[in-house]
Order: structure tokens, then sequence, then C-alpha cells
């Protein structure tokens, strides 16, 4: 995988779990995966090491920072703690300054009068073929 920070340019994920696998491929296998395919993983985790119960919800979230942490260092992302809902606030402030969204317009028309030639030829040699002329 690179290991330029610059080299990372296909993407960026930001993965808000508590980094327990209940289901699926191994963490750390995907963030390899990621890491050469060149997408970058931020990983915030939720939730306290020894467990938390969410008192809105009936969910027991007990935190796997390793996993979080070695997904976000495989991938040359980085890892930030959220124990509370006050915390990924700050956490997404922090992260939207750092990513800037960029705009780009594309021209789309010359494609669309392309693709209605090739169907206006398919719909042709069709009608030749079905009607026999």
């Amino acid at each position: 995988p690179p290991t330029m920070p610059g080299s990372y340019r296909h993407g960026v994920v930001i993965l808000l779990s508590d980094g327990r696998r209940t289901t699926g491929p191994d963490p750390l296998d995907a963030a390899r995966m990621a890491a050469q395919r060149g997408v970058r993983v931020y990983t915030v985790g939720y939730g306290t090491p020894h467990g938390q119960a969410e008192s809105s919800q009936s969910s027991f979230t007990q935190l796997d920072e390793p996993t979080l942490l070695a997904v976000a260092t495989l991938t040359a992302g980085e890892y930030f703690l959220a124990g509370s809902a006050a915390d990924l606030t700050r956490v997404y402030r922090q992260l939207s300054a750092r990513f800037a969204l960029e705009r780009r317009e594309t021209e789309i028309s010359s494609l669309l009068a392309g693709t209605s030639v090739v169907l206006l030829i398919a719909a042709c040699s069709l009608s030749l073929l079905w009607f026999r002329r």
C-alpha cells in the first residue's frame, strides 16, 4: 500500500462504530484491502471500553478501541474517540474542517445524444428485422 499521505487520492471513509465484530469479514482484512486501493479510513469509536447503556436506546455499546485504531493505522487514517453525543458532535466538526467538498460540473449532453443515436439505430434495425423489409 502507498505510504505517502498524498498518494491516498482514491477515497476517504468515515467509519462510526463500536469496533466489535459481530458478523462479516475481519475488519483488519478489510482495512488492508482498503489501503491497497488507496482508501483512507477515519474511525470514530462510539462507546466506552467497559460498555455503556444508551439512555434513549436499549443498546449496550462496548468499545473495541484496538481494532478501530488498527484500521485507522493500516489505512493512514486517524482514530477519534466519542464517548458521548457531545463528543461525537465535536469529532464530526473536526472531520468536516479537514475535508473540502469539491464540486464539478460535467457536461453530459453529448453522452445523452450519443446514447440516443445508438438506441435509434438499434430500434431501426429491430424494426427492419421484425417486419423483414
